[in-house]
Order: C-alpha cells, then sequence, then structure tokens
C-alpha cells in the first residue's frame, strides 16, 4: 500500500471514529461522511455536512483544518487532513482533566516567523555576552572591595560598591517588559547596553568614591535590563519548547559569570594594573554586544517585540509612544522597589532599626506599594506590570515558588562560607574550591531542564521532583556538623543548586506558557520582580535571624564564664569581637572560650540553614499549584482565553 492509499485510508477510518463519538456524546447529529473517492470533492463535502457556524466552529474541540493542509502540492489530494486532526485532538484530550499540574492547551494567536539559525545563533551569542557580563560585574567587587577601600580611604562606607549595583538592577528590571512592548526590544536592549557600558566607563576612570558608587548604580540599571530583556527577547524569537533549552543556556551564563566575577576581580586587583582594569575590560565585550543586535537583530514584522505601531512621522510616533507608557505606575513601581531594597539591604546594619531613616523609609515602601497597586489595578489602562495576572494560578505559583527558591539559595550562598570560616576555620581561597560546584550543578540543572522539556514538552512532575530535591539538599546542610568530611564539603550545594536551578527554569516557562503571547515581556518582568526581591529579602531575613543567633548564644553562653578571673567587661569585649570576625575567633581569640564562641558560630548558621529550608518547603507548595501547558514546536502559537 502506498504512502498516499495509506492516508486516505487513515482518514477514512478517523472521521467514521469522529462521527462515532459525537453520536455517543449524545451531541447533535452528524450525518453520515460522504464515501471517500480520494478527490477534492470530498473536502468540500465533508466540510458542508458538518454545518457549523462560526460560532460553533470557534467552539469545536476539534481545531480547525488550515486551508494550505487541504491539498497535497504534488496529487492535490487531501493527504495530511488525518494526521493534523488527530494531533488536535490528542491536545484536547490532554486538556480534559483538571487537577492540579493537568495540562492546559489554550487558543492565543500569535503569529511569528522563525529566523535563520545563523542570525538566530549571532543575537543569541550577543544576549549570552550581555548575560554573562551582567552576572560577572554583579560580583566581581566581592575581592576589589578592600583595595577601593584603601585607596579611597572609604571603609566604613565600602558596602555600598556592591549595594548600588543590586539597588539599580533589582529596582529598574521590572519595568523593562512593558517599556520594550512600547518602545521595541531592540531599542531597549541597546539603550541597557549603552547604560552598561557608560556604567562601567565611570567605574573604571572614577576619581573619587563618590564616581564609583554612581557608577555602579548606572551599571546596574543597565545590567539588570540586558537580564531581563535577553529573556524577553529570546521568548519572541525562539519557539516555547526550545525556548526551555535557551532559558537553561542564559542560566549557564549567567552562573558562569557570577563565578568567575571574583575570580576576575582579585586578578587584577593583585596585578600592577589595579582594580580599575576589572571594570575597563568589560568594556570591548559590551561594546561587541551592542554591535550585535544592531546589524543583526531584526524581529519579524508581525511581532509584538517591535512595539507600538504608529502611522506617522518620527517625531509623532515617539510622542504617542510615550503618552502610551503608564509613567505613574513605572514611578511608584521604581519608588517602592527602591526604598524596599535600601531598607532591607541595609536596616540593621548601616541604617539602626529604630532610627527616624529607618521608620521613614519604612513608610515611604508602604505608601509606594499601596498607590502602585491601586494605580495598576484600578487606573491604568496598561499596566507597566499587570498584577491581575497573579490570578492565574500558575503566574502566582511560579512568582511565590522563584521568590521563595531565591530566598533560599542566596541565603545559603552567604552563610554556607561564613560557616566554612567561622566553624571549620578555611581560607577564602579553601572555601572559593567547595563554592565551585555549585557552579556545575546550576549549569548541569538548568540546561537539563532545558533539554528534557524540549524532549517531551512536560514540566509539572520534573520540576516538582527537583523542588523536593532542593528541600532535601537544604536539609542535608541543616543536619551539617565540625567533623563533615570532605567530600560532603564540596557536594553541600550541589544537590541544592541543582534543584533550584530546574525550578528557575521552569518557573520562568511556566509563567510565559500560562499568559497569551502579547503578554509574555510583562510576565517575564513579573518573574524578575519576585527573584530580585528575593534575593534581597532572603539576605535580609537570613542576616537579621544570624545577627540575632549570635548575639544571644554569645551573651548566654560566654557570659557563664563569669568569674574573679574573667570579668564581665572582658567577657563583653570578647562577644563584640566574635560577633565582628570570624578571623579573630579562630586565631585571636583566648584559648579557654575559642571552642565555645565556635560553636556558637555553629548553631547561629544552623538557625539560618533552618530559614532556608523552609523557604525551599514553600517554593515547593507553590509550584504544586501552577497548571502544565502545552509548550509549542513553533513561533505560531494557537490559545484559547485570550484576555
Amino acid at each position: 500500500m502506498g504512502k498516499k492509499d495509506k492516508q486516505r485510508k487513515k482518514l477514512r477510518n478517523f472521521t467514521k471514529a469522529k462521527v462515532k463519538q459525537v453520536q455517543e456524546d449524545q451531541e447533535p447529529m452528524v450525518p453520515d461522511p460522504p464515501e471517500f473517492d480520494g478527490t477534492e470533492s470530498f473536502v468540500q463535502t465533508l466540510a458542508e455536512t458538518s454545518q457549523l457556524t462560526k460560532e460553533d466552529d470557534e467552539n469545536s474541540v476539534l481545531l480547525p483544518i488550515r486551508d494550505e493542509l487541504l491539498q497535497d502540492p504534488s496529487t492535490e489530494l487531501p493527504g495530511f487532513i488525518a494526521a493534523e486532526i488527530e494531533e488536535g485532538e490528542q491536545e484536547y484530550e490532554e486538556t480534559r482533566s483538571g487537577h492540579y499540574g493537568a495540562i492546559e492547551s489554550r487558543r492565543i494567536s500569535s503569529k511569528g516567523t522563525e529566523l535563520s539559525t545563523a542570525r538566530l545563533k549571532i543575537i543569541m551569542l550577543s544576549m549570552y555576552l550581555g548575560i554573562f557580563l551582567a552576572a560577572l560585574d554583579n560580583t566581581i567587587v566581592s575581592t576589589l572591595l578592600a583595595h577601593i577601600a584603601s585607596e579611597f580611604n572609604e571603609l566604613p562606607r565600602i558596602s555600598w560598591v556592591a549595594t548600588a549595583y543590586l539597588l539599580s538592577s533589582a529596582t529598574f528590571q521590572p519595568i523593562y517588559g512593558k517599556i520594550s512592548d512600547i518602545f521595541g526590544r531592540k531599542v531597549v536592549l541597546i539603550f541597557c547596553n549603552i547604560t552598561f557600558f557608560v556604567g562601567s566607563l565611570i567605574c573604571g576612570l572614577s576619581p573619587s568614591f563618590e564616581w564609583l558608587v554612581a557608577g555602579r548604580f548606572i551599571a546596574g540599571i543597565g545590567g539588570g535590563g540586558i537580564t531581563s530583556m535577553s529573556s524577553i527577547t529570546t521568548s519572541d524569537i525562539v519557539p516555547l519548547r526550545n525556548r526551555a533549552l535557551y532559558q537553561g543556556i542564559c542560566n549557564f551564563y549567567f552562573g558562569l559569570g557570577t563565578a568567575l566575577g571574583g575570580v576576575v576581580g582579585g586578578w587584577f586587583s593583585d596585578r600592577s594594573v589595579g582594580w580599575r582594569m576589572s571594570f575597563l575590560i568589560q568594556l570591548p565585550i559590551a561594546f561587541f554586544s551592542t554591535i550585535l543586535i544592531i546589524l543583526f537583530l531584526r524581529l519579524p514584522k508581525e511581532s509584538k517585540g517591535r512595539g507600538l505601531q504608529v502611522d506617522g512621522n518620527y517625531f509623532s510616533t515617539i510622542k504617542v509612544r510615550l503618552s502610551a507608557v503608564d509613567w505613574i505606575g513605572a514611578t511608584t513601581l521604581v519608588l517602592f522597589l527602591f526604598s524596599f531594597m535600601i531598607t532591607a539591604s541595609l536596616g540593621g546594619k548601616e541604617i539602626p532599626y529604630t532610627s527616624h531613616k529607618f521608620i521613614g523609609l519604612c513608610v515611604v515602601t508602604v505608601i509606594g506599594a499601596l498607590i502602585f497597586g491601586y494605580t495598576e489595578l484600578k487606573i491604568a489602562k496598561d499596566p507597566i506590570l499587570p498584577l491581575r495576572f497573579l490570578k492565574d494560578r500558575s503566574v502566582l505559583g511560579s512568582s511565590l515558588s522563584n521568590w521563595f527558591c531565591m530566598m533560599a539559595l542566596m541565603t545559603v550562598s552567604y552563610y554556607l562560607p561564613i560557616y566554612f570560616a567561622g566553624v571549620l576555620n578555611m581560607k577564602p581561597t579553601d572555601i572559593g574550591k567547595r563554592i565551585i560546584p555549585n557552579f556545575f550543578s546550576t549549569a548541569f540543572g538548568s540546561l537539563g531542564a532545558g533539554y528534557y522539556m524540549k524532549k517531551t514538552g512536560k514540566y509539572y512532575w520534573f520540576v516538582i521532583s527537583f523542588c523536593v530535591l532542593a528541600s532535601i539538599g537544604c536539609l542535608q546542610i541543616v543536619w551539617i556538623q565540625p567533623d563533615i568530611s570532605v567530600f560532603k564539603q564540596y557536594t553541600l550545594m550541589f544537590i541544592p543548586g541543582l534543584g533550584a536551578s530546574v525550578l528557575i527554569t521552569v518557573a520562568l516557562l511556566a509563567m510565559i506558557a500560562a499568559v497569551p503571547h502579547n503578554h509574555q515581556a510583562v510576565t517575564t518582568s513579573i518573574s524578575y520582580a519576585f527573584r530580585s526581591t528575593g534575593c534581597t529579602l532572603g539576605v535580609s531575613i537570613g542576616g537579621a535571624i544570624f545577627r540575632e543567633s549570635l548575639d544571644n548564644l554569645l551573651k548566654s553562653k560566654v557570659l557563664k564564664f563569669k568569674s574573679p578571673e574573667h570579668s564581665e567587661d572582658e567577657l563583653m569585649r570578647i562577644i563584640d569581637k566574635a560577633s565582628q570576625s570570624t578571623e579573630w575567633v579562630q586565631n585571636s581569640s583566648p584559648s579557654f572560650i575559642k571552642q565555645t564562641l565556635i560553636d556558637c558560630y555553629h548553631f547561629a548558621c544552623k538557625n539560618v540553614f533552618i530559614f532556608c529550608l523552609l523557604c525551599t518547603i514553600a517554593a515547593t507548595f507553590s509550584m504544586a499549584i501552577i497548571k502544565e501547558h502545552r509548550l509549542h514546536n513553533t513561533l505560531d502559537r494557537d490559545n484559547e482565553n485570550e484576555e
């Protein structure tokens, strides 16, 4: 039997089976299908016998028959109809279950033209370079602070060098999605790259400490945008099913930049070129990335990523686009996030909790949040960050899981090295070696998750299993003891990093798949807003737990040594020094109390690790409420329920 005969037989059998199914479901009677004669008239007759109105056709469980599939080019016979309808029927069967984790297929019209392979690779390379630099710049100052403080004599304020970048990055990152919907992805990407370039240049040439902090703040505005805009643009040019793999690659480059930041900074600071070269060396790469974007990023005409299309001259187009921006929402969002980040990052350390500054920041944060929420829900016609999408359980669940996951991951990343230094007496180099496996687990998890989703199109039970794995990994850290083996020291971060990387990769895809394609940019912005605030809040809460636990433990245990030989003043000085330096505890503390101080660090860190465990459990429950949506193989997405 030839190929065409098999196709005709397949179509005939499927048509009869479909008629029988409709009759059994007590739907309006469908006339017996006409006898298949292998001609074009059969297709017309079959369409007439269905007698569906336009409204009925839209609500039908059968997908519409696409005109271009009605005839085979060589024989002019409808040889491919059966396969098309059968594929649609399979998709429909997958949408019936309503329980959590069920697959839901929507019908959102999003026509797209895929780019050539060569152009796609060049565009992705340009964005990967940007992501790598943004992550590198985020951590590059970790080994530069001592040298910078010495040059400018600014040790008390040195934390602002790191804080400035984090503040601006997290504050401006969420608004880029909607801005790029209006002005276009390319324009915003170029702006972010140029801003990052200018910020890094200012850092490298800064004549004073204030200029350095300003440069870091400007670089953060660009760096945060590069990260989020690269993710948003990828969704415009890559089919959703392949998108998972590309997101995994993005996470790989972000992890690589994060891992190498401290190494690169330390390498330059130890040489005659000085710490400034750590910033200047990034300029050629940023310039090259920008040129690639300018030359090769050409989105299809029908893509929303081209921005708001307006008929008229250049100035009228700019005017219309500016009027389309939700300025009140954007301003209040930036105000809320900026005050929140300062409150969370510096509260209790540089800004005492009882100070007027802290109280004022809290008031500004609350007022900004209330005005922003009211504006987005009640006033704005086209919100800068549509909060209504949080009503969708997939968007809400993915956002919360991102939030809790980043809380846990960042807090562990900060306080496991403190445990290694304060309890196990490790040097910075030894600590760095034990953190390296975390990069490999993150890379493996991100790429593995992307490959799995590309091959299967599924992700619900896959991500749930890795959420549980991340919780098990954090539980292993909670059980840490001072006599931990060297092997376990190297593998402690591997399991949590593996689980978290899968969660982060899947969470973004789950959010994008849950909303209409034309809203994927703002949905991505929501994801990054939860991610950045989770990082900051996690480290802040972890820091508060650590400081409070350590302070209480030191006072309760050290003061027990009060005796004629050791006065209370002496013991209070020991407490003060021990709370400020792990190096002093290990190398300079009195021998009679050294082990007690080490024990205090042990239990204080364990309290922080318990907080991380609770966060991963919360992330697992949050992820469990999402629905699994279809991951499309092409840029042409057909879904239902477009808002």
